[in-house]
């Protein structure tokens, strides 16, 4: 599939000498993505955002990060989520118990209920095809060097 990430210039710059690019925790999101990666089944500590190439996107990514980078990622090495099933999702993370991010917490049944909270997360976990999403996130472990198409350096 060939997909597209802005980065950092320490991303592209690990691409280039040939190592394999995982992100570090996030400390602002670290809850939300251990959850991701744990209903995906995923690797990894925390997990690589991207778009896919010709499909609707929400947001270019261009604020954040100085780097695209197109890559072609094996099929195998891809999990799809709706981007506005994950926006709900980490919405509705803060009623959750703090160690068990599939139950809701009693003391927030009325703002969101279980049954709601299960569907986010089967609809996070469900794999379906490309065009079967609205708007397709991807999710990847990790960027491998030989996976880099092309970059374009965004001037200042």
């Amino acid at each position: 599939m060939i997909v597209e990430t802005y980065q950092n210039m320490l991303v592209l710059r690990t691409l280039k000498s040939g190592e394999v690019y995982r992100p570090l925790p996030s400390v602002t999101m670290g809850r939300a993505y251990r959850c991701l990666t744990d209903m995906l089944g995923m690797n990894c500590e925390c997990p690589v955002f991207g778009v896919l190439r010709f499909h609707r996107k929400c947001s270019d990514g261009k604020g954040a990060s100085s780097v695209k980078l197109t890559l072609d990622v094996p099929d195998d090495r891809v999990w799809l989520t709706e981007y506005s099933v994950w926006a709900e999702f980490l919405f509705n993370l803060k009623y959750t118990k703090p160690y068990d991010y599939t139950r809701v917490d009693p003391a927030f049944m009325e703002e969101c209920s279980q049954r709601k909270l299960n569907g986010l997360i089967h609809a996070l976990k469900k794999q379906k095809r490309p065009f079967q999403y609205r708007v397709p996130q991807v999710v990847l472990e990790e960027i491998r060097p030989e996976w880099l198409v092309k970059y374009k350096v965004k001037l200042k």
